[in-house]
């Protein structure tokens, strides 16, 4: 359990650092999107218990940037 607070701790840390850079670039909203496979997906949204797991994508902020994370769609992987 300590090892995916740790992990968690170290994601968010990432997507922080990320957040100050955007900001630091342009003056407007910063708003980031993440398109992850299922696996990647399931990992990052199992950090947050107020999270609907039955929608295919889901939204944080963090200091006035916001990270959208979306489920690829494994129909178009197929077409593919």
């Amino acid at each position: 359990m300590a090892e995916d607070k740790d992990n968690l701790i170290w994601e968010l840390d990432k997507l922080a650092l990320i957040a100050d850079s955007v900001q630091t670039i342009f003056k407007g909203k910063g708003t980031i999107i993440f398109e992850l496979e299922s696996d990647e997906y399931q990992k990052v949204i199992n950090h947050f218990r107020e999270i609907d797991r039955h929608h295919k994508h889901f939204s944080i902020d963090i200091s006035g940037t916001e990270f959208h994370f979306i489920l690829k769609d494994l129909e178009e992987k197929k077409e593919k």
